[in-house]
């Protein structure tokens, strides 16, 4: 039996985050993944501008790796109107990225193995125990079990964490997202713009197609659970019915798709849900941090694992993890996250979406002052706008002028 400061479960962008942040404030730590870098893991590509923020901190960039800087975005509505939106700022010209995971999550561990100890193809198997407390791990590693105490365990191994799992906190929430993705060779993509469609087939989620700067693009859609399962759908076939409607049939016909389309699951936040406790922490996926209106995951996965750290440090100076649960909602905004449940509803209605996109697409005034509530300052003001009935009335009347 070894003994750790901390043990991390999941080598993904939350995991490798929380490693490396720990290494920075002194732990012991060991991270562990069931799985061998690099590999692929099914999502959207999609790296937005708080993540990279995060890396940077840690001296992590991605200047040499096969992605596709992204500085516009395309958003077309139900009806067919197109809109695009400059997504670049003074400082930063193309503030967000797509990078395939398995480019993105190889070059993370890759930092955290010249700072921590990575145990590759290690599954955790359970936890121990002493009386209530979390006090390590049991793992298979070259089909031997070896058990490794730690203060602290952190459990970023996504949606299904055993973590969560073996202490009863494990709940599937009709409102998480499920998605599909495939890749996809020889689409006609616009360079530096990622799009975002919404369609009847899919709402309130939407397709979306990122070009990954490699001459392919990642296409998926993601649909809310509670409605896959009341209208009794299998999200493949939608995936590719929604590729056959008029306005997609002609540009995916001269794409070819590479391999599969696969499914996964996208765990929205739910703030009742326990995240800590006497020597464990939830972070990533496994502490359902993904937006419930974008579907974004990434960023408050990172942002998890620097605040994990963070506590972890703590904890071993004589502190409780108590607090994380309270500090992690604080950084990740419940009252935006609150919000963007509310925008999600109101994408339900194709025709709401239809009076914000048509109107901006024949009126370049409204489009002007979209970009003017996009790049506001008050984020959640922002938002709220596009929760009220006076905005639609405001484009209505506008549009009509």
């Amino acid at each position: 039996m070894s003994s750790r400061q901390l043990v991390v479960i999941g080598a993904g962008p939350a995991g490798a985050t929380t490693a490396l942040f720990a290494a920075r404030a002194g732990l012991d730590v060991l991270l562990v993944d069931k799985r061998r870098f690099p590999r692929d893991k099914i999502c959207g590509d999609a790296i937005a501008r708080k993540s990279l923020g995060v890396l940077r901190e840690l001296g992590i960039d991605f200047g040499a790796a096969v992605c596709e800087p992204v500085s516009r975005a395309v958003l077309t509505s139900p009806a067919g109107h197109r809109i695009e939106v400059d997504l670049s700022t003074r400082d930063e010209p193309a503030p967000h990225l797509v990078c395939r995971r398995e480019i993105f999550d190889e070059r993370l561990v890759r930092a955290a193995r010249e700072q921590v100890e990575v145990w590759e193809d290690a599954a955790v198997t359970d936890l121990l125990h002493d009386g209530m407390k979390v006090r390590g791990v049991i793992c298979r590693r070259d089909g031997t079990d070896h058990e490794v105490r730690a203060q602290m365990v952190v459990g970023a191994d996504g949606f299904d964490s055993i973590v969560a799992r073996r202490l009863g906190f494990y709940r599937h929430d009709p409102r998480w997202y499920v998605a599909t993705r495939g890749y996809y060779r020889d689409l006609e993509v616009a360079p530096q713009t990622v799009e975002v469609h919404f369609v009847h087939e899919t709402l309130p989620g939407f397709l979306w197609v990122f070009p990954t700067g490699d001459g392919i693009a990642n296409v998926g859609i993601g649909l809310v659970h509670s409605n896959i399962k009341k209208r009794h759908l299998r999200i493949r076939d939608v995936h590719e019915a929604v590729l056959t409607l008029p306005r997609f049939r002609a540009r995916f016909a001269r794409a070819s798709r590479i391999g599969s389309v696969h499914g996964w699951n996208l765990p929205t936040p739910d703030f009742s849900r326990t995240l800590c406790g006497d020597g464990f922490m939830l972070a990533g996926d496994a502490a359902g941090l993904v937006d419930p209106f974008s579907g974004e995951g990434i960023g408050n996965a990172v942002v998890s694992g620097k605040l994990a750290a963070e506590v972890a440090a703590e904890v071993a100076r004589g502190a409780s993890a108590s607090s994380y649960a309270m500090r992690l909602r604080e950084a990740i905004d419940t009252r935006e996250i609150n919000l963007h449940y509310k925008l999600r509803t109101l994408a339900r209605h194709a025709r709401l979406i239809d009076v914000l996109v048509g109107r901006a697409a024949a009126h370049p005034d409204v489009l002007s002052w979209i970009r003017g509530m996009t790049a506001a300052n008050d984020t959640v003001a922002t938002k709220r706008a596009l929760l009220s009935p006076l905005t639609y009335a405001r484009l209505w009347m506008r549009g009509k002028n």
